[in-house]
């Protein structure tokens, strides 16, 4: 039986109101450089750069100084745009996804919850009190800071020994072929993958449960 449900936090319960390319294209308007890089370009690389606690912006700009590089510019150029691209980011500025809320509110009457994310505990926490979350979850575990990061098994063994929880008695829901429904897997639990349209061509394990929306968590798959 399942009676524990692990979220995942960006681009699955939330996202950002402004989107990345809007920031980015912003980015190179203000130093007055044709684009020469893409969102996708930045994510594609970010795990490469990405070292255990470091904060998103110090990743994010040495993403940007390769790319720049890649492209016959100076890194000076990826620190500027990276800089840019951080003072545009208001990590408050979010909005549930449809049917996250009703969802999380659905889940909650009986279900032990759970958030694992690949995110900084400053900037994620901002997130969730804009959306009034706070208190919503039994354990937060932000993976990359307090353990590795997802696609390992160590932040949902962290989340189900908060929650004394088993794996197979525990769901996660995420967005992420690679990390999410990866990860989940590492660590015995049952995927539930919710597409966002940015993840889909990243190739990772089919997922035990595919749905539209959160909307289908009304009525959960599982039960």
């Amino acid at each position: 039986m399942i009676d524990t449900v692990v979220f995942d936090l960006d681009d699955t319960i939330c996202e950002y109101r402004q989107s990345g390319r809007e920031i980015l294209a912003g980015a190179f308007d203000e130093v007055g450089v044709e684009p020469f890089f893409t969102v996708e370009d930045y994510l594609g690389i970010f795990e490469d750069h990405a070292a255990r606690g470091e904060p998103v912006d110090t990743i994010r700009e040495r993403c940007f100084e390769t790319l720049a590089a890649e492209q016959g510019f100076e890194p000076d150029l990826g620190r500027e745009l990276a800089n840019i691209y951080r003072t545009s980011r208001d990590h408050r500025d979010v909005r549930f996804r449809p049917g996250a809320a009703e969802a999380l509110d659905r889940l909650r009457t009986d279900h032990r919850l759970g958030l694992v994310t690949n995110g900084g505990p400053q900037m994620q926490r901002q997130k969730l009190d804009a959306l009034e979350l706070t208190d919503t979850f039994d354990t937060l575990v932000f993976a990359g800071y307090e353990t590795e990061p997802k696609p390992s098994a160590e932040p949902f063994h962290r989340a189900l020994d908060a929650l004394s929880a088993e794996p197979a008695g525990a769901v996660h829901v995420g967005n992420s072929l690679s990390a999410d429904v990866a990860g989940a897997h590492a660590a015995g639990l049952t995927s539930v993958w919710i597409p966002n349209g940015h993840d889909d061509m990243v190739e990772g394990p089919d997922p035990h449960f595919s749905l539209e929306s959160l909307h289908e968590l009304h009525d959960p798959p599982w039960l």
